[in-house]
């Protein structure tokens, strides 16, 4: 990423952007001591009145023993859903 790229993004999450809301919740539910996998993952993405984003992603844990998501992965990965 360029200089000029992680600048906008640092300006985009002070300000906000017109392309993604300001304020962001985001829940990811697995089972415990299940693997992690955004495989066969679900989830839904809201647009709340107040203009923040409600993501709730239920992670897929059919991988045996611990696994791991990465933040950067999980954004790519919930690009793909459109906002409700």
């Amino acid at each position: 990423m360029t200089a000029v790229m992680r600048r906008i993004r640092r300006l985009e999450d002070q300000f906000g952007s017109v392309d993604r809301p300001r304020d962001r919740f985001r829940i990811l539910v697995c089972s415990a001591g299940a693997g992690k996998s955004l495989e066969n993952a679900t989830c839904t993405r809201t647009l709340w009145p107040d203009g923040t984003l409600f993501e709730m992603v239920e992670l897929d844990g059919s991988n045996e023993g611990p696994g791991e998501v990465t933040e950067e992965a999980l954004d790519r990965w919930l690009e793909g859903f459109p906002i409700q």
